[in-house]
């Protein structure tokens, strides 16, 4: 298909870079929005703008473009172009963005009625992977290894015999809270110690806009997460811990913080960013020797996890705060084993 084919209908390019009075539609979908999902959202529609008005440079800031203006054949052209440049994935999740920002220019009285609803209904671009129902999970020795990374004495200065740095600590927590509980990597940076109830073993998440889940603490997550807190807190959580955390001192306290080049904790410093979890993880994996992997991945592994021990979906759905089924069930390892099973039971007669 030529590119003349894929071009997307003029969309009063005369108003991109027109600022009506008021918010633009794309800074108050951004709002609304976590800080991970964020960052994907405003690339998604930096792409459909840059779709819209190829020519122009600097390329088009979401937040100044005339999303009021999009109709029902721009929508269907900015997917064809979608469909022809990305996989499946890429292209459902930017239509979802597209979705999202017309939403808002229709709740803002931008857009008609009929005007939104004709461009919202842009149909999805169906697909499948083959690597969708299994992806990147990790197995129980590379988890350990990660563990165990995190946990080797090092030595603070030269001189100074070797110990498990507070750094150490707060990453061997990190790894494990993150797959115990199946957190997001921004579910995870911005975790405080008063989202913690050591006594009951769980943990409040404010997952994506703004919902609140409690998901339990397995037992070593809860180990790992104890040890830490005994560093985090000045020893004044012990080895029982006890809830000296729920006092109003520490309810508002960050959990994990950045720490210093030699591995004690800046204490009364701000939460650790998505970013930063991003970096602690992929550092730890090289020195553990483990193939690189995405926070993600964490998640990915405790749903898959979870639905191989027997859980119900719908209760797999609930942990990890997905808004759909159709999502956990996308980490459902159980049908590609039940493949190679039934494969494996073939008797092919090659006597070679």
């Amino acid at each position: 298909m030529n590119e003349s084919a894929l071009s997307v209908p003029a969309l009063a390019v005369v108003e991109v870079g027109h600022q009506r009075p008021g918010p633009n539609p794309a800074t108050v979908y951004f709002a609304r929005l976590a800080p991970g999902s964020r960052r994907t959202m405003r690339g998604a529609l930096a792409t459909v703008a840059a779709i819209c008005v190829p020519d122009a440079d600097p390329a088009p800031d979401p937040e100044a473009f005339p999303w009021w203006s999009f109709r029902a054949e721009h929508a269907k052209a900015v997917r064809a172009v979608l469909a022809e440049r990305f996989k499946y994935t890429t292209v459902n999740k930017t239509l979802s963005a597209l979705r999202g920002v017309l939403r808002e220019a229709w709740e803002l009285g931008l857009m008609e009625t009929e005007h939104y609803h004709r461009a919202a209904a842009v149909r999805a671009v169906k697909g499948s992977s083959a690597a969708a129902a299994t992806g990147r999970s990790l197995a129980r020795g590379e988890l350990r290894a990660l563990i165990e990374a995190c946990l080797t004495p090092v030595s603070p200065r030269k001189g100074v015999a070797p110990v498990v740095t507070e750094k150490g600590q707060r990453d061997a927590a990190l790894v494990a809270l993150g797959y115990g509980c199946g957190l997001r990597r921004d579910e995870l940076a911005s975790l405080a110690v008063g989202d913690l109830d050591l006594v009951q073993r769980r943990v409040v998440v404010r997952g994506k806009g703004n919902k609140e889940r409690v998901v339990p603490i397995p037992p070593g997550a809860f180990h790992a997460l104890r040890d830490y807190l005994e560093v985090r807190t000045g020893g004044l959580v012990g080895r029982d811990g006890e809830a000296s955390l729920l006092s109003p001192l520490y309810k508002e306290t960050p959990l994990f913080v950045r720490a210093r080049r030699g591995g004690a904790l800046v204490a009364d410093a701000d939460t650790l960013t998505g970013q930063a979890v991003y970096h602690v993880l992929k550092t730890r994996a090289a020195e553990a020797g483990v193939e690189a992997f995405s926070p993600h991945d964490l998640r990915r592994t405790y749903v898959g996890d979870l639905l191989d021990e027997g859980a119900d979906l719908a209760v797999a759905q609930q942990l990890a705060g997905h808004a759909s089924p159709t999502t956990t069930a996308g980490y459902d390892r159980r049908g590609e084993r039940a493949k190679e099973q039934a494969a494996s039971r073939l008797d092919v007669p090659y006597d070679g």
